[in-house]
């Protein structure tokens, strides 16, 4: 992971952010507990206005886990409200790449073509991109693997769409050492 996570960094060739986001989820420091915390902290900030507190979460959270989607969202946001344009782009590149190996794993229309994610707050980072709310989540099983059936509702025209995760990598780093 930190190799992958250098060479993005320094830009050097293609960036493979699924490849990236499948590696952090094998090394110690993935916590699928932490996704949701952090999702409260990066956008609580943000929504209270604060853009420097916005800031300072989605940096802590980065440091600690570089694609986390929700926290480069946020960053993105924060940096052009402060019109820190470079910033902004960059954090705005990084949001979109990870958004986009999320749904290049399917288009979550049913189980047989779910998003894989490897934290939940991949599916709240997806439905903020998609500018939907949540309605209720279920988990459901389905041949020995783990999905959450999520309704959303677009808030401008009402319509309510069930996407469809699978939520086996989460799962499985329950209890791991």
């Amino acid at each position: 992971y930190e190799a992958l996570l250098d060479k993005a960094k320094k830009g050097e060739g293609a960036i493979d952010y699924k490849a990236l986001r499948f590696a952090f989820f094998e090394t110690p420091d993935f916590n699928p507990l932490t996704g949701m915390m952090d999702y409260r902290a990066v956008w609580g900030a943000l929504g209270s206005g604060d853009n420097d507190a916005a800031l300072k979460a989605a940096e802590a959270v980065l440091a600690k886990n570089y694609v986390d989607i929700n926290a480069h969202m946020v960053a993105h946001i924060a940096h052009r409200e402060k019109g820190n344009s470079d910033k902004s782009k960059y954090h705005r590149a990084w949001a979109d790449g990870l958004l986009d190996s999320v749904k290049s794993t399917g288009d979550g229309k049913s189980i047989d073509k779910a998003f894989e994610v490897i934290s939940i707050s991949e599916e709240y980072a997806l439905f903020q991109a998609l500018g939907v709310r949540r309605l209720q989540q279920s988990l459901m099983r389905d041949k020995g693997h783990a999905y959450d059936a999520v309704v959303v509702v677009d808030p401008k025209t009402n319509q309510q769409t069930t996407y469809f995760f699978n939520v086996d990598k989460p799962f499985s780093a329950y209890g791991r050492d």
